[in-house]
């Protein structure tokens, strides 16, 4: 089930967050670029997968920061909230203290009187137990299943509250990089399409898990396109398939990642939707997340 509109945070004193760094290994901080610089190419950047989003027809709902919070990671709303076919918003708690601050009024005043059932976890924030959105979970709302990667942002206690609130299952596993280090979130080892899954098997270094994992794809009817450890560090499990209102699919992928992709893997994505891709290298880099990090959707 795809969406076909989203929100987007127009990214503003950009930089690379101090606060995320010590467990986002795609994070990083080039020393060569100047912060005039670095705001107009991240602006650049997002205008771009804007006006590719609305060429495509597809709806983007963008707000422009106002005030002066020291938010650096604002570009990536998903984290911080979802929204669910059946008319649900969840507020979720984030681990960086600077992100807490992209909850800002003017966007949570839209989410209200969009959505009529809100569910709010942002309380366990005081417990020190986290869940960051459509990272931390890798959504499949037709069969209402969550795939989930354990790591500092994504507590199995929290998911277990978030089975009971929504009537979701969820998949838990743990994933790691080519270095054996955990990875941050769930949405840059796999991406969830209608037909078909993007995941880095490899990842998962649990035997047991990963046959988890591979048989409910499988029983939900998804084709599954394994990528590497290599291609999942330039982001090519950080992917969403969105709708327009022509029921025209498209998976939405950084230029990064869709260069990144062999030939064979575009052509199975391009059996079941378009691929619809945009540089974002600039905010990949400082940002240590992609395309799909950039869009929260409202169902």
């Amino acid at each position: 089930m795809a969406a076909r509109k989203v929100l987007m945070v127009e990214p503003r004193n950009f930089v690379s967050n101090p606060q995320t760094s010590g467990d986002n290994f795609f994070q990083q901080n080039p020393s060569s670029i100047s912060p005039d610089e670095l705001d107009n190419k991240t602006k650049n950047e997002f205008d771009a997968l804007v006006e590719a989003l609305t060429n495509a027809g597809i709806e983007v709902r963008v707000f422009r920061q106002k005030d002066s919070l020291n938010t650096p990671d604002a570009v990536f709303p998903n984290n911080w909230f979802s929204t669910m076919p059946d008319g649900t918003c969840i507020l979720y708690p984030m681990m960086a203290e600077n992100r807490r601050l992209e909850r800002r009024a003017d966007i949570i005043s839209f989410l209200d009187s969009n959505y009529q059932k809100n569910i709010d976890l942002t309380h366990d924030e005081n417990r020190g137990i986290f869940l960051e959105g459509t990272g931390s979970l890798v959504i499949d709302h037709k069969y209402k299943i969550a795939y989930a990667s354990l790591s500092q942002r994504t507590s199995s206690n929290l998911i277990f509250e978030w089975e009971k609130l929504t009537g979701y299952q969820a998949i838990l596993f743990s994933s790691y990089d080519k270095n054996k280090q955990i990875v941050y979130h769930t949405n840059v080892v796999m991406c969830l399409a209608e037909k078909f899954a993007i995941v880095c098997l490899d990842a998962m270094e649990d035997e047991d898990a990963r046959d988890r994992v591979k048989k409910s794809l499988l029983e939900t009817n998804h084709e599954i396109i394994e990528i590497s450890f290599e291609q999942m560090s330039h982001f090519c499990g950080n992917c969403l398939e969105l709708e327009n209102h022509k029921s025209e699919k498209f998976l939405l992928m950084s230029s990064r990642a869709f260069n990144h992709f062999t030939e064979a893997q575009r052509e199975n994505i391009e059996k079941h939707c378009k691929i619809l891709q945009s540089d974002l290298h600039t905010i990949e880099t400082f940002g240590g997340g992609s395309a799909r990090c950039m869009v929260a959707e409202l169902f």
